[in-house]
């Protein structure tokens, strides 16, 4: 899917530092909702450095789906009650993240695939869900690219937005859990729109 070697193992160390984050601050801090959405966010980096890897590709899709249904399910519900500190925002925007997870698992076969026609027969897990791809030398199919490109900017910006929030915290006040946390978010998001525009 990318084809630098380099800018993978980027993403990889970048999703796998998140990761390792969230983990780090499920088993450390916070409530009991908290830290499931900890592993939640956990499993999303490791589902990210699957997707850096094309070896990887074969993964079964239909459990990803069901996990990260479940997810965006679960921040929207956060969203809906206020999330932590009152914020609407913070659990909406994951909840988004998660939702764009379960997109990926569908497009970025159709993304890869060069020619041809197949199913979700060759995804394990996903047998009998009919899946189009584009005609040899179709390029990239246009309605990957006019959900990609929106969701690849959308999470630039919010990478962006939270990067700055976790460097003026820093700033402020000697470093937190709170200031770590945006820069996880900070990664996560940027990452995202990197591998996003890499299926372009």
């Amino acid at each position: 899917m990318i084809e630098a070697t380099g800018l993978r193992w980027i993403l990889t160390a970048v999703f796998a530092a998140a990761g390792a984050f969230c983990l780090c601050r499920c088993i450390r801090h916070g409530t009991a909702a908290s830290r499931i959405g900890d592993v939640l966010h956990a499993a999303m980096c490791a589902a990210m450095v699957a997707m850096v890897w094309p070896a990887t590709m074969g993964l079964a899709g239909l459990p990803q789906v069901v996990l990260f249904g479940f997810a965006a399910a679960w921040f929207a519900v956060a969203a809906a009650r206020g999330g932590a500190h009152g914020s609407r925002w913070h659990p909406g925007y994951h909840a988004v993240m998660m939702l764009a997870m379960v997109w990926m698992v569908f497009a970025m076969p159709r993304a890869m695939v060069g020619g041809g026609t197949a199913t979700t027969t060759d995804m394990p897990g996903m047998e009998g869900m009919a899946m189009a791809l584009p005609p040899a030398g179709g390029g990239v199919p246009a309605d990957v690219v006019l959900v990609a490109l929106p969701l690849a900017i959308a999470f630039g910006l919010a990478g962006t937005v939270f990067l700055a929030r976790g460097l003026d915290g820093a700033r402020v006040a000697p470093p937190s859990v709170r200031t770590a946390g945006w820069g996880a978010d900070a990664l996560m998001g940027l990452s995202t729109s990197v591998l996003l525009l890499a299926m372009l």
